[in-house]
């Protein structure tokens, strides 16, 4: 165990669409535009020594409030949820059904994914991330805080079905940020859903 790499891993939850704030669900299309405060910025460079950034590619950085020296990486495999047929529809507007299919874990939408597929596709993005990481690695990872979300259950558990347990407990704020640190999948939450 001594072996393996320490690494660190800065989860910031982006801004909620005005859409998705009137109760809509995320359509695929959508992008967010997110002014990553310098504050913020220069707190987290003062905190934690940055190895590298990625950024979902549904997210939008303004580069003009960007002043992380590093490389991001845009990364389409931390992209929301893709909902299908439900994309755009207001939560009020579901039938009784429709609502108990949401919240299912294996339900996948025409044309979309399960939740189910959704952390699977995050858990491998996270363990290809570690598996290649060297001891003492920060990683700054900016996502929609649905994704963020995801996340962190998926660091936090042990396999894909107990991050679901895990799902239902923890919320993360729009404009807020995680820290976990671990080693061989051994995590300590530093830091969950912080508000700026």
């Amino acid at each position: 165990m001594s072996n393996l790499p320490v690494v660190r891993v800065v989860l910031v939850g982006s801004l909620m669409s005005q859409d998705v704030r009137k109760g809509c669900i995320p359509r695929e299309d959508e992008i967010i535009k997110f002014h990553f405060s310098k504050e913020i910025q220069e707190k987290i460079l003062e905190e934690y020594n940055i190895s590298r950034i990625f950024c979902a590619s549904d997210v939008f950085l303004d580069p003009e409030y960007f002043i992380l020296e590093k490389n991001i990486v845009c990364e389409p495999k931390l992209k929301n949820r893709n909902y299908g047929i439900l994309a755009g529809r207001n939560l009020k507007s579901l039938t009784a059904a429709e609502q108990g299919q949401f919240v299912s874990p294996e339900y996948s939408p025409v044309g979309g994914e399960s939740m189910y597929a959704f952390h699977v596709r995050l858990k491998t993005w996270l363990d290809s991330l570690f598996d290649k990481a060297k001891n003492q690695e920060t990683f700054l990872i900016i996502a929609s805080p649905v994704t963020v979300r995801a996340l962190s259950t998926c660091i936090m558990a042990d396999d894909i079905k107990s991050s679901f347990r895990i799902l239902n407990k923890i919320d993360v704020f729009p404009e807020s940020w995680s820290v976990f640190s671990g080693r061989g999948g051994n995590w300590r939450i530093l830091t969950l859903s912080a508000p700026f």
